[in-house]
């Protein structure tokens, strides 16, 4: 079994274990794309436009919980993790007591709740990586929820990977080998980055979570 690393930060090379499955599926977030958005991350804070310590991490979708970890790992104020797999919630929940820092787990329906959410961090980052079947059955309603989160004025960046190129000309979009990794900063065009070419993605090791 494929065991996922925190990548840089206080906790890195800590190991965690991928989800359990879901009707029989593991989807998976290469090491290449968790590497890539907190490379943008990274330059939204050289620029002030994000201070880690002030902000949350929201995974709408977390899996095994590697993206929330990595942004503990990496100095933000809180992660906040929803996943309604009830074992995969309950596998979140018994890992994430033994790490340090402000986190939260919810086991409820993302598109009920996500405009619920109660934190006290002064800005947020958000990152979707839904079930690959919304993109062929609720392509429009996904996008719906993310144009309402970066309507906030709470809201950062939103993230969110694909199997497919979602076509959403309002967004950045990057290929990295199978998989899309598209972006937007609130209130503006998406931010340039620099990443690797599709063939370096392709040829990376690729950790991987739902």
């Amino acid at each position: 079994m494929s065991v996922l690393k925190v990548q840089t930060g206080k906790l890195k090379g800590k190991s965690i274990l991928p989800p359990p499955a879901v009707a029989g599926h593991t989807n998976f977030t290469p090491a290449v794309i968790k590497k890539s958005l907190f490379d943008v991350l990274g330059s939204l804070i050289l620029k002030g436009r994000l201070i880690p310590e002030n902000s949350a991490f929201i995974d709408f979708f977390a899996g095994s919980g590697q993206m929330g970890l990595e942004a503990v790992s990496r100095g933000f104020g809180r992660a906040v993790l929803y996943e309604l797999a009830r074992e995969r919630a309950d596998t979140l929940r018994k890992f994430f007591e033994k790490i340090e820092g402000n986190h939260d787990i919810y086991r409820k329906d993302v598109f009920r709740f996500y405009d619920k959410l109660d934190i006290p961090e002064k800005s947020r980052v958000f990152f979707l990586d839904p079930p690959y079947s919304f993109w062929t059955k609720k392509n429009e309603k996904f996008k719906s929820l993310v144009d309402h989160l970066l309507k906030e004025e709470t809201t950062v960046a939103v993230f969110v990977q694909s199997p497919v190129n979602p076509g959403w000309s309002d967004f950045e979009t990057r290929k990295f080998g199978k998989n899309f990794l598209s972006f937007k900063m609130r209130g503006e065009d998406a931010l340039e980055f620099k990443s690797s070419s599709e063939e370096d993605a392709t040829n990376e090791e690729t950790d991987s979570e739902d």
